[in-house]
């Protein structure tokens, strides 16, 4: 066994010695710049690049399979806050709507006012009375604010209804529609005189029109000022059916609110009388002058 070992180192070395010896000799010719192995060298070159890529393929597929998860993971992340951001936004521009919605029912209410020559107090609706029987609102005024059992509520289109129960901060006010309540009005185009009353959650009815009445669909109602409760010529509704028949003595008058009574967010409560801000020349003060 040794023998045979032995015998290969014999062979292996003069192999060893001579490729040693080459290498020297062609390291000495490449210094020496002889270039006589440009040819050699290019041709070597040409046939290593493939086993180059080959051997640097698994390293460039890894950095692109990196490149293109990290890149991926990025525009999630970028995806998700862009979404946000659209939330944000979307939540800040409806916010903006109902500000610009707001601001333009406020006007609307001012402008009613101004039309009125009562004494009038904004106030706004927090509660809903959750009662089928009834239709009743609650507002943020009340005795302490003026308000009084009785008095008149509007919006910027129409009658409300009426105040029928108060507290310090708040009041309840009863809608033109709930079968409790009746206003006096007067038919635009014909002058006649009505009492409309609220039907709840049936149709609203004046009450016992004789059969002869003028009275044509889409006629505006408005309050009359009789009772002296509501203020005179605000609207009340429009008549949206009129059924005669030649054997009954009265109509049947169906109408429709011109409240917006589902949308209102704010209203108006008749205080009463508006009084003059500035003292008239002959006030009190001329007249104590007069007497003196």
């Amino acid at each position: 066994m040794e023998s045979l070992f032995g015998a290969r180192q014999t062979r292996v070395r003069p192999l060893l010695l001579g490729l040693t010896l080459a290498s020297c000799v062609l390291l000495g010719i490449e210094k020496a710049g002889v270039g006589w192995l440009l040819p050699v060298r290019s041709v070597l070159a040409t046939v290593v690049v493939p086993v180059q890529y080959v051997a640097e393929a698994p390293y460039r597929v890894i950095d692109h399979l990196a490149e293109f998860f990290s890149t991926r993971e990025r525009l999630m992340r970028r995806n998700t806050a862009l979404e946000r951001e659209l939330l944000l936004m979307k939540a800040e521009t409806a916010r903006t709507d109902a500000i610009s919605a707001e601001n333009d029912r406020l006007r609307e209410l001012f402008n009613s006012r101004a039309r009125l020559p009562d004494d009038v107090l904004i106030a706004e609706l927090i509660e809903v009375i959750p009662d089928a029987t009834r239709q009743e609102i609650v507002v943020d005024k009340g005795g302490t604010h003026g308000v009084a059992v009785g008095q008149a509520v509007i919006d910027s289109t129409g009658v409300f209804g009426q105040v029928v129960e108060i507290t310090p901060l708040t009041s309840r006010i009863l809608l033109v529609t709930d079968p409790s309540h009746a206003i006096p009005v007067q038919v635009i185009r014909s002058k006649v005189f009505a009492i409309a009353s609220g039907g709840g959650r049936g149709p609203n009815l004046l009450d016992d029109p004789p059969v002869t009445t003028d009275i044509e669909v889409g006629d505006e109602l408005v309050s009359s000022g009789l009772g002296r409760r509501f203020p005179r010529d605000y609207p009340v509704g429009v008549v949206t059916q009129v059924v005669k028949d030649p054997t009954q003595p009265y109509a049947q008058v169906m109408w429709e609110p011109s409240a917006a009574l589902t949308r209102s967010r704010d209203v108006l409560v008749v205080l009463g009388e508006r009084r003059d801000e500035e003292q008239p020349e002959d006030g009190p003060e001329a007249v104590a002058e007069t007497e003196a």
